[in-house]
Parts: structure tokens; sequence; C-alpha cells
């Protein structure tokens, strides 16, 4: 009885199954269900009552997509499309959700979207699977990013799940995404940086991979305890010990001081006082952000690390990424000794540098028109 999800479906109840803190991980597995009806003897929008089914609705513009072990299991319904799969799959290919729906595991949820995707948009999908954020399973572009969630999988699992499968479809564009991967990544932006920066120039990207996601560097710290502690770089390049941390616009609570500035001018009485305290300590919380931003960049800096602040400006203005690369490319080569020219040919080619836009713009919530191009992220 019940349902396997695939394809896109499957990548919408993964991403609802993580946006309310769960571990993929942690999941049961189980087999291909074969595709039965739980409410009438066949198949109708019953089915899909939302008091009775949590997941993915069959919807002109967005079907539903169900696995079947038998050609005998077609789910007959406007909206659904059934993928018949008779192969054997690598243990764990399916994992269970409640007693009606089960869903493909990420490492085959990753091989079936290679059949469809672009290959950078492949490349984010498997940052987000190996990293420890998601996206909206409504409105992937600009919905609301869940962070902080455990990772669904990670680089080694799907290079092992991949060894593992024989003859599936996408799993020649799979290997060729699984390249351009590293775990760890918190955030889209992070994402969308190591993306565009270890993709080859055929594929509009910079093409100075590898690249490592919130490496653990321990550093110094002066004064009399000599204490070592832990940064964690955004994305650190492997050509040069140089890296980015990306500064979004909530990395320091500037609307929250504002808030508080105001109700601390408006409100009076005893709620002036707690009002006036209130904007006190979110003063010194931002305060104490700042500072220790700038703690981090020389400790990093003092173990021979330098790390470039990167905002959203840098990469929303004109040929702003591009810019900042030259400034890092700069740096490596003279304070480094890197010879740099593979990466500054890149840069100086024209054609390709318009291509980076467009692909830039596609993986950056504010290019969601643009991003449809590249597949439903």
């Amino acid at each position: 009885m019940g349902l396997t999800l695939s394809h896109q479906s499957a990548l919408d109840a993964l991403r609802m199954f993580r946006r309310g803190g769960e571990n993929p991980k942690e999941i049961d597995m189980t087999r291909i269900a074969c595709p039965s009806p739980w409410v009438g003897k066949r198949w109708t929008m019953r089915e899909f009552d939302e008091s009775i089914w949590r997941w993915p609705r069959p919807q002109r513009g967005a079907h539903l997509h169900a696995l079947t072990p038998t050609r005998v299991g077609r789910v007959r319904l406007q909206n659904v499309e059934t993928h018949l799969l008779c192969r054997d799959l690598p243990a764990g290919s399916v994992l269970w959700l409640d007693e009606r729906a089960t869903m493909v595991c990420p490492e085959l949820l990753f091989l079936q979207m290679a059949d469809s995707f672009s290959l950078p948009a492949l490349v984010m999908l498997g940052y987000e699977l190996c990293g420890h954020f998601s996206r909206d399973a409504r409105n992937p572009l600009r919905g609301k990013v869940s962070l902080d969630v455990p990772a669904a999988t990670s680089v080694e699992r799907l290079r092992d799940y991949l060894s593992k499968s024989k003859g599936l479809w996408g799993i020649k564009q799979a290997r060729i995404a699984l390249q351009y991967l590293s775990n760890n990544a918190l955030s889209p932006m992070e994402a969308v940086l190591a993306t565009v920066y270890w993709l080859p120039s055929e594929e509009a990207g910079y093409d100075m991979g590898p690249i490592t996601l919130n490496e653990r560097v321990c550093v110094g710290e002066a004064g009399e305890l000599r204490r070592t502690r832990s940064r964690y770089p955004d994305l650190s390049f492997s050509f040069a010990p140089l890296g980015i941390n990306y500064d979004g616009a909530d990395h320091l609570d500037l609307p929250g001081l504002v808030e508080a500035a105001q109700q601390a001018a408006t409100a009076e009485g005893d709620e002036g006082d707690e009002a006036k305290l209130a904007l006190e300590e979110k003063t010194i919380a931002v305060r104490a952000k700042y500072v220790d931003d700038m703690r981090r960049n020389r400790q990093l800096a003092s173990g021979g690390r330098l790390v470039f602040p990167v905002t959203k400006e840098d990469l929303c203005g004109k040929d702003g990424l591009d810019n900042l690369t030259r400034e890092i490319l700069q740096c490596a080569r003279n304070l480094f000794g890197v010879d740099t020219t593979r990466y500054e040919r890149i840069l100086e080619d024209t054609s390709r540098a318009a291509e980076r836009k467009v692909l830039l713009e596609s993986l950056l919530p504010i290019g969601a028109v643009k991003g449809m191009m590249y597949g439903r992220l």
C-alpha cells in the first residue's frame, strides 16, 4: 500500500522532512512500494486529501512522481507520472516516511535528478544534500531557507552509491557533478560561490577548484594564556592559502538594532527603561559580532591564511565577482608567488564572462526567473 516518491517529488518531500529538523540518515530503509490506493479501490484525488496525505500533491505544472517495481503498477491519474524501475538497487535506496509514503534515498535522488538538471543545478543540489541547509519545497529560489539542519548525505556516500549503481539513467552526469562537490555547505550562498569557483570554464565557472567549505583551522590567540581556537573560513582555495567569508545582509543584525533604537526613542515609563536596556544589549551584541569578525581575520592572517570578506553587493553588482576574483588572484601572485596565468585567461575571456553572469544570476535568489532555465533547484 502507498507510493514511493521519486525525482522532483522526492526532492520536495526531502526538503519538507529536513525543514522539520529531521535527520534523513536516521530514516528506516524499506522497498519500492507497488502503488496501491489507500482510500478507495481506484486512484482518485481523494487519496491526496491534505487530511491524510502530508507530502507533495499532484497538480498541474508540478506532477507527482512515483516509482513502481512492476509494469502493472502505474498510477492512472492525471498529473501523476509513474516511473518503472525493475533492476536491483543498492541497499538503502528507499526510505520509509509513513504508512502511505516512502521515498528514494538522497543518493538515488541525486542520480535521478542528473537526468533532468543542468550540471550547475545538479552541483547546487549536491551542495544542499551534502550540506546543512535546505531550500523551501514550494519556492526553492525565493522561499525561506532552513539552516543548521543535518546533512542528508555526503560526498563519500554519493561516490559509494554511484560506484554500486549500474546502467541507471543519469549516472554519467552524476559522476561529473560529483567532481565539483564538497561537504559542509552551511548556506545557499556558500554553495553558489563554491559552484561558480569550482566549475570548469566550459560551464561558465572560474575553474579554481578544488574548494573546501568550512574547514577547521586552528589559530592562536595572543595573550598570556596563548590559547588556540578553531576558525572556519566559509570557502578555502587549494592553489593558495586564501579563502572567502560571505557576510550576508543579516550577518550583523542592523535591522534589529534600528528597531530597538526606535522602541527606545518612543517608549515611556517602565517600558522606556526596558527598551533602553534592550537597545544597550543589542548594541553590545552587534558590536561583539563585528569585533569577533575582525579578530577572526587577524588570527587567520597571523597563521598564514588570508580570508576575503564578501558581501551581497559583491555578487550582485556589475562584474562584482569578477573584480573580487581578480583581487584574490593578485594576492595569490604577489604574496604567495602563485602562477595565476591560467585563471586570468578565463577572466579575460569576455564570452565566458557573459555566460558566467547568466549562471550567477540563475543561482542567486535574485535571479529566480532566469534560474528556471537551469532546472527547478
